[in-house]
């Protein structure tokens, strides 16, 4: 059963660059040759492994894009799955290229209060931080926002690319410089301490670093 709530948010700008085109070329694009080669921070060997780490017996995806991890982390028939997404396109993108007729849909902006009443045993968000609208304080609220869907010993964990005191390349400053004017990131100031403050801010537990221009991070034990 799909959820849904309006498309008009906060977070519409990121999201609204997802259509059928820029799909089909995700995979090669951002997961082959930004993550490799901009980012410095692999997709098979880095991130990929990173995503199976923490999947639980039920598990919400936040911007899920094509379904690439889902589909290559070779989780459990038995796994409960969730996608989350403001965008339509990603979301109906990734829940067929999954293949389980299981899987729910939940189409909201994760900056605010999330119309889901389930919990889940894993949370992930890799590569959202970073297309939410800043500034840092404001778009952190989603580690608050996701407190209530996190089970007891749940983990909530992802990636996103930094954008402050990280030293990016040349072609990782294209990038920045042409994904922030187009609205598509918002992160020229997120710190990997600011987003690690507002984690501990949240949650007992906290684990972070930083690969290449990359912070990944896991939280559990949701303080209340």
């Amino acid at each position: 059963m799909a959820q849904s709530t309006q498309t008009t948010a906060p977070g519409a700008a990121g999201a609204a660059i997802y259509n059928a085109l820029t799909l089909s070329l995700y995979d090669i694009w951002v997961l082959g040759l930004s993550n490799s080669f901009a980012w410095s921070c692999p997709t098979k060997s880095v991130q990929l492994p990173f995503f199976k780490q923490f999947i639980g017996k039920s598990h919400l995806d936040i911007g899920p894009g094509t379904g690439y991890y889902l589909t290559n982390a070779n989780i459990p028939k038995s796994t409960q799955v969730t996608l989350l997404d403001l965008n339509p396109h990603s979301l109906g993108f990734a829940k067929q290229r999954l293949g389980r007729s299981d899987t729910q849909t939940v189409q909201a902006d994760v900056t605010q209060p999330i119309p889901v009443t389930q919990v889940y045993d894993s949370i992930s968000m890799f590569f959202v931080l970073h297309c939410l609208p800043g500034p840092s304080e404001r778009k952190t609220q989603v580690f608050q926002n996701l407190k209530p869907l996190l089970s007891e010993n749940g983990v909530i964990y992802g990636t996103t690319i930094l954008g402050k005191n990280i030293g990016h390349n040349w072609f990782g400053r294209i990038l920045m410089n042409l994904y922030n004017r187009n609205g598509v990131f918002s992160n020229w100031d997120d710190g990997e301490q600011d987003i690690r403050e507002a984690l501990c801010k949240n949650y007992e537990k906290v684990e972070t670093r930083v690969v290449g221009r990359v912070m990944m991070f896991a939280a559990s034990q949701p303080k209340l």
